[in-house]
């Protein structure tokens, strides 16, 4: 992936309307509910969402099978190094918060959209994640830079990816074969 600043000018010139955070949010919800996600649905559904016009700009079809791609393969490596895609350039903290909460927000947009309702038999953990997560998507987005602030916010960050992580472990668990006679 390319750095996040020239990557979300990249898109505005596409037409695109999202930044780099919330496609990666969107690809990671729509994954975490089903793995087996087709890129072309997903992508339709980008364009005719984020794209002015609907329409896709040239180009725009390798950008976001990049970005789909590599969040389904990060979500699959089992050495649990998937990162949520978040500018790191931002020079306050309050604006690495404001697209944190961004890319939550989506997330969890893509989670319902991809067919999460919350009454899957998942873990108690899970269950105060997604609770939590729409905590996160509405917390007030005026820090100070101080170090605490900062240790805080990375302590949040954390928090979501590992959670996403687990989120996704639970939800594309290998349904048992249907082993009965006909």
């Amino acid at each position: 992936m390319i750095p996040y600043q020239p990557f979300a000018e990249h898109l505005k010139k596409l037409q695109v309307l999202a930044s780099p955070s919330e496609l990666q949010a969107h690809a990671t919800g729509m994954l975490c509910v089903n793995q087996s996600m087709d890129y072309k649905m997903w992508s339709k559904w980008v364009i005719n969402e984020y794209c002015v016009d609907g329409q896709a700009g040239e180009g725009l079809d390798m950008v976001l099978s990049a970005v789909f791609d590599h969040t389904k393969d990060m979500l699959n490596k089992e050495d649990y190094s998937y990162s949520l895609l978040l500018p790191e350039d931002e020079p306050s903290i309050s604006a690495r918060l404001g697209v944190l909460s961004e890319w939550v927000t989506t997330f969890l947009s893509a989670l319902g959209l991809a067919g999460y309702s919350g009454k899957e038999h998942v873990s108690k953990e899970v269950v105060e994640f997604v609770e939590d997560l729409d905590k996160i998507a509405r917390v007030e987005q005026t820090a100070e830079d101080t170090e605490g602030e900062e240790l805080d916010l990375m302590e949040i960050v954390e928090y979501v990816r590992t959670g996403v992580m687990m989120l996704s472990a639970e939800l594309n668990q290998l349904k048992p074969a249907n082993n009965t006679i006909n």
